[in-house]
Parts: structure tokens; sequence; C-alpha cells
């Protein structure tokens, strides 16, 4: 699969829809939340990708793409700072999205 090459903002965009689907529960202040970090364009584009896309090929897209937007210490806290903002928008910063982030750490360090 060819994986898409996203821009700054649509990167950041599908990540936070990637985290927001963390815990299997993309509700509606999770959804509040993104639209008002976004465009409605990047928005819907985002979503409309994720929605297509295997969990795997979800992950491939995020790995592919975190080399050009991941690459400073202060990318990676700003990233992490607008998903802790998506996790606790429902009042329930649950324990799946906690492993999710340390996940996605991992991911984006190596």
């Amino acid at each position: 699969m060819n994986y898409p090459q996203l821009s700054p903002s649509e990167f950041t965009t599908f990540v936070l829809i990637y985290a927001a689907h963390a815990d299997y529960d993309y509700s509606d202040p999770e959804i509040k939340i993104i639209k008002n970090l976004c465009s409605e364009a990047d928005y819907n584009k985002m979503l409309e990708l994720f929605n297509k896309t295997s969990d795997y090929n979800v992950l491939r897209i995020v790995l592919e793409n975190k080399k050009s937007f991941c690459n400073t210490d202060q990318a990676k806290s700003n990233l992490y700072q607008l998903i802790t903002k998506v996790f606790e928008a429902d009042g329930d910063y649950s324990r799946p999205e906690k492993v999710f982030l340390n996940f996605l750490d991992r991911m984006i360090t190596q």
C-alpha cells in the first residue's frame, strides 16, 4: 500500500482521530475538541481516511508521516498535549487511552 503523505495539519488531525478511538468510544466531546483544533476540511478528509483504513494501515500512515512531523522534542510534546486534551474531553481519561499514549510515544520515538 502507498501511504499518503499528509500535511502537518492533516497529520495532527489524523493522529487525534486515531487517539480518540483508543478506548473504542469516539464521543461527542472528543469530536468537538478535534474539530476545534483543525479545519473542517482536514477533519472530514482525515476521518474518511481513518474510517476506510485498517488498524494496521492506520498505524503505518502515522509511522510513515512521523518522520516529517515529530522530529523534535517540541513537536512531540505539542502533539501529546493535544492528544491529552482529546482524552480529557469526555471527563474519562481511561486506562486504554493512557496505554495508547505510551504506545504512540514508543512508536514515534523509534
